[in-house]
C-alpha cells in the first residue's frame, strides 16, 4: 500500500507523518540517491517518520527506510520527492498492523475462517507475513515480489525470514501466477510500483487489472477461495471495482477509515453472506485472534451494493 500526503493511513499510537523540505537535506539526498547499491544513508533527517537509515534506487523504485525508535518505515519516493509510506513495522511487535488497510486485507477470514495456503503479491516490509505467523501460524505463505531490493530490505531491516512455511519469491507475479500449479485459499493482491506508462496512477501494473487476469486467478483458488485487492484512490477506481465484480461470483467492498481507498474481496463462494452473518463471523474472529483490531468493525464497513 502506498500512502501519500493526501491519503495517509494513521499509524498505531503515532502522530501523523509529516514531510518538511529542507534545502541542505535535498542536496545531501541527491548525492546519496546516485548510489544504486544498498548503503546506510549519511543524511539523518529528523522527522516524525524517523531518521533515514537507507536510501537506494532499484530498477523499479526509489526507496528509503526510516527509523524512529523501534519503528521502521519502508518508503517509495516519487520523482517529485513526495514520500509514499509502503510499510511500517514496530520491530518489538512486528505482527501489529499499523495501517488500517492491512487490517482490512484480512477480511477474507470473514468468509474463510480457516485457510492453509496463501500467496501475497507484493512483499513490502512483510507486515502481512508477520501477522499470519503470529495469529495463524499453520498457514503456508508465499510472498512474490518483483524487486530484489525490496526483498533484501525486508530481510535486513524488517525481520522477515524464510521458514519452512514462508517462501520469499523474487519474480514478476504476472509470470509466476501464470506458471504455478499450486492452489491457494487466498491470494492477497498488494503490488505497487513507481507510477509509469505500464501502471495506473497509483503504481498498480496495468496487466494486473484486467478481467482476463482475474479469471486466471480464479483458476488458482481452492473451492470457496478469495482474492483480496488493496485499491488506492484514483480516477479509475470505480471502474476497477466494477471489473472485479464482473469477474467473481461474489464481491465485497470494504471502506477504509480516514481514506477514500477500499479493500475488495472477490470470492468464489456462490452464496452471498448477509451483513448479520458477517457481523457474527467478525465477533467469532475477535474472540479467536484478539489481535488489537476488530473483525466485527471491519464487517460493519461493508459497502451496500
Amino acid at each position: 500500500m502506498l500512502w501519500t500526503d493526501r491519503f495517509r493511513a494513521p499509524a498505531v499510537s503515532e502522530n501523523a507523518l509529516l514531510h518538511p523540505r529542507r534545502r541542505h537535506l535535498s542536496i545531501l539526498l541527491a548525492v546519496i540517491c546516485c548510489c544504486a547499491a544498498l548503503a546506510p544513508a549519511t543524511a539523518l533527517a529528523q522527522r516524525t517518520g524517523g531518521t533515514i537509515e537507507v536510501e537506494t534506487k532499484s530498477a523499479y523504485s526509489h526507496i528509503r527506510v526510516r527509523r524512529s525508535g523501534s519503528v521502521r518505515s519502508l518508503i517509495f519516493v516519487r520523482d517529485s520527492g513526495e514520500e509514499a509510506y509502503e510499510s511500517q513495522v514496530n520491530l518489538k511487535t512486528p505482527w501489529v498492523l499499523r495501517f488500517s488497510y492491512l487490517q482490512h486485507m484480512f477480511a477474507n477470514y470473514l468468509f474463510q475462517p480457516e485457510q492453509k495456503d496463501a500467496i501475497i503479491v507484493g512483499l513490502g516490509g512483510g507486515s502481512m507475513i508477520h501477522f499470519l505467523q503470529k495469529y495463524d501460524p499453520q498457514v503456508n505463505i508465499e510472498a512474490v515480489e518483483i524487486d530484489p531490493v525490496v526483498v533484501e530490505l525486508a530481510e535486513r531491516y524488517f525481520a522477515v525470514k524464510q521458514k519452512s512455511n514462508v517462501r520469499l519469491i523474487i519474480a514478476d507475479a504476472f509470470d509466476y501466477l501464470k506458471k504455478t500449479t499450486k492452489k491457494y485459499d487466498t491470494i492477497y493482491m498488494d503490488a505497487f510500483l513507481k507510477p509509469s506508462a505500464t501502471t495506473d496512477e497509483t503504481g498498480v501494473p496495468l496487466k494486473l487489472r484486467t478481467q482476463a487476469f482475474y479469471q486466471q486467478l480464479q483458476g488458482l483458488l481452492k473451492p470457496g477461495g478469495s482474492v483480496v485487492f488493496n485499491i488506492n484512490p484514483h480516477a479509475q477506481m470505480k471502474a476497477d471495482i466494477e471489473t472485479i465484480s464482473e469477474s467473481f461470483p461474489q464481491t465485497y467492498v470494504f471502506s477504509l477509515p480516514n481514506s477514500e481507498g477500499v479493500v475488495v474481496v472477490g470470492s468464489m463462494q456462490t452464496s452471498r453472506l448477509t451483513a448479520a452473518q458477517l457481523s457474527a463471523a467478525g465477533k467469532s474472529l475477535d474472540k479467536r485472534f484478539k489481535c488489537g483490531f476488530s473483525f466485527d468493525d471491519i464487517a460493519k464497513r461493508l459497502r451496500k451494493q
